[in-house]
């Protein structure tokens, strides 16, 4: 898929909360693009001084991350409206910010209501990343259209996996990623252990 201006805010985003979405964008004015997917990132932010604001995120996204990265992305822009480059990028006036754009939203007739309790333990304060925060990864991962995929830490121990197909072994956990070592060559790598892999078996 080719990046492109948004044409319908009702394609990407929960039903329910679309037209607060929608209200976000036409209030801050900023070019919105459905990127392609993207590995490093879901979503950016970006401010030019004679294209203005823009705002991408990953098309491939379920709805319900397609909204986290979008209102992570919004809150963004509106901390630099306020503050311009003088505070840190994922600071505490970000958090604010994003923790703000978020409570209108925080009702169960708009959202489920294990991601409501789950998002306010995380916006009590946000990492730069949502991928970082185990538990909404783990509920975000529920709304994916169903696959054979699973998140690595899910695996048993030496086990092989295909990640952006390359085919990898899991080995033994350090910290929040995992040694994986590639059987053919011998490299090793280290994979968040929440990373969304396949499982595949290796013939023997």
């Amino acid at each position: 898929m080719k990046s492109k201006p948004i044409q319908s805010f009702f394609d990407h985003f929960p039903p329910t909360v679309a037209e607060y979405c929608f209200q976000l964008w036409h209030e801050n004015d900023f070019k919105f693009i459905v990127s392609k997917s993207r590995h490093t990132k879901y979503g950016d932010y970006r401010y030019h001084p004679t294209k203005g604001h823009s705002i991408t995120v990953n098309h491939n996204l379920n709805p319900y991350a397609f909204l986290v990265t979008y209102i992570h992305e919004v809150a963004h822009l509106t901390t630099y409206l306020k503050f311009k480059n003088k505070v840190q990028p994922h600071g505490s006036e970000w958090k604010k910010e994003f923790k703000d754009l978020f409570d209108p939203i925080l009702e169960p007739e708009l959202l489920p209501e294990n991601l409501i309790n789950i998002l306010k333990k995380y916006l009590a304060n946000p990492s730069a990343s949502s991928a970082t925060y185990a538990p909404l990864v783990e509920i975000l991962k529920t709304f994916d259209p169903q696959s054979d995929k699973v998140l690595l830490k899910d695996l048993p121990e030496n086990a092989a996996f295909l990640i952006k197909n390359l085919l990898l072994v899991k080995q033994k956990l350090n910290r929040t990623r995992y040694f994986c070592i590639d059987p053919k060559t011998g490299k090793k790598y280290l994979v968040s252990k929440n990373a969304s892999i396949q499982p595949v078996e290796i013939p023997s």
